[in-house]
């Protein structure tokens, strides 16, 4: 019997590996999608896209829990600001949902799925590539032209490849707990807490999803577990959420690339998303650019399948084009973490009660200008703008009076370096 040899497989079925074997499915049924989870997306995100990825990418609105238009920040001192927009910067979405539409979409144009096996290793020819794959039972082999590699940060299947993992200096630490609020609606939207509380390049955040369900997490360079734990009793006292003991045994806890990769391909393969390094750094998101490496990926096999060259020069342009695409703004938005997380408390306060307190410069931070994908362009937009400049040059305090030429300095040094 002549051996079967896919034209794709895709490992992993997060948002990525999702988006990718839809898109593939759309031009070949020869694909197959790895997953160990019984139930596909169920992995811990606060489920936060942005209105460019809806726009790009489309959603269905019956898996919207809310529109994001409004936001607390809660400074160290806890000063809480208020700000919402008129039309909404993003949209709390459930996860699960989203990356399962995706997948039965996928179905339905005749796409593989596996569940519930887990890919042990990959063996790569000069004619194909073996992949190996388990559960209790049984274990089996795969066999395909390509494989996309979308199996999030714990991968060690790139081992396997001439691709260096990622440092672990550019690996944020983060915790969340999800609970069934016992008073719907006590919290209605998302509420942000910075501060050196969270750790070093830390935040902390309470995302309210259905009625009844609350996100509480945090994102650190520390250990982030332990940091949770603290900042649960801080909202637990705030806001009146009862949580029990027994609760926090739910807390889960995850790496977060904040860098990509340096090589995100090799012969016959490509790796996007939360695998390759590709999330946008101020925040830890990794939804909209999952979406964006997935679809380069597939157009890449497209192009590879109609050649029949799967080499590393026509791997290749995967690379090129989505540093061409998010390159810039990944680079750019660490050098940006390091220049807005390295405020002090005492600086943090004095720097949100002047301009979180002033309609105007709230005004600018949620206007057009301001997009929720998009980091470094924002602030670029709000340390250029005349206005802003204005209000700040005209502060009575010195420390804000200097903040934006020290900011620009600061920022370009990094930059540089």
């Amino acid at each position: 019997m002549k051996k079967q040899v896919l034209d794709c497989v895709v490992v992993g079925g997060g948002p990525a590996g999702a988006r990718a074997i839809y898109e593939l499915s759309k031009i070949t049924p020869n694909i197959a999608l790895i997953d160990y989870r019984e139930t596909l997306g169920d992995k811990l995100c606060t489920g936060i896209i942005g209105i460019e990825c809806v726009e790009k990418y489309g959603i269905d609105k019956n898996i919207i829990y809310q529109e994001a238009d409004s936001a607390d920040i809660i400074n160290p001192a806890k000063d809480i600001f208020h700000l919402k927009s008129e039309k909404p910067k993003a949209y709390i979405i459930d996860r699960v949902q989203y990356v399962q539409n995706l997948i039965n979409q996928a179905k339905t144009n005749n796409a593989k799925i596996i569940q519930k096996y887990r890919v042990t290793g990959i063996n790569q020819t000069e004619d194909e590539v073996a992949i190996s794959f388990s559960n209790k039972e049984e274990e089996k082999v795969i066999y395909s032209k390509s494989i996309i590699l979308a199996s999030g940060l714990e991968n060690k299947l790139i081992n396997e490849f001439n691709i260096s993992p990622l440092k672990k200096e550019n690996i944020l630490n983060g915790s969340q707990l999800k609970i069934k609020s016992k008073y719907p609606n006590v919290i209605s939207n998302t509420k942000v807490f910075i501060g050196s509380n969270y750790g070093f390049q830390g935040f902390g955040w309470i995302v309210p999803t259905s009625n009844d369900e609350l996100l509480i997490g945090v994102l650190t360079r520390d250990k982030s577990k332990k940091i949770i734990t603290e900042f649960i009793s801080l909202v637990t006292n705030k806001y009146n959420i009862i949580i029990n003991e027994s609760d926090k045994k739910n807390i889960k806890s995850w790496g977060i690339p904040i860098k990509p990769l340096k090589k995100t391909y090799d012969n016959r393969l490509l790796i996007v998303g939360d695998a390759a390094g590709l999330v946008k750094p101020i925040t830890g998101g990794g939804i909209y650019y999952s979406q964006i490496s997935a679809e380069i990926a597939v157009k890449t096999i497209k192009n590879a399948l109609k050649i029949n060259n799967f080499n590393c020069v026509v791997m290749a342009n995967y690379q090129k084009e989505w540093e061409k695409q998010i390159g810039d703004e990944i680079n750019r938005g660490n050098k940006l973490r390091d220049t807005l997380f390295g405020f002090e408390d005492n600086m943090l306060n004095h720097l949100t009660k002047f301009t979180l307190s002033n309609k105007l410069i709230s005004k600018i931070l949620l206007s057009k200008s301001s997009s929720f994908d998009n980091h470094f362009q924002s602030f670029a937009n709000f340390i250029t703008n005349e206005k802003i400049n204005n209000l700040f040059s005209k502060s009575k305090s010195d420390s804000i009076k200097t903040l934006i030429p020290n900011l620009k300095k600061k920022f370009l040094d990094n930059l540089r370096n």
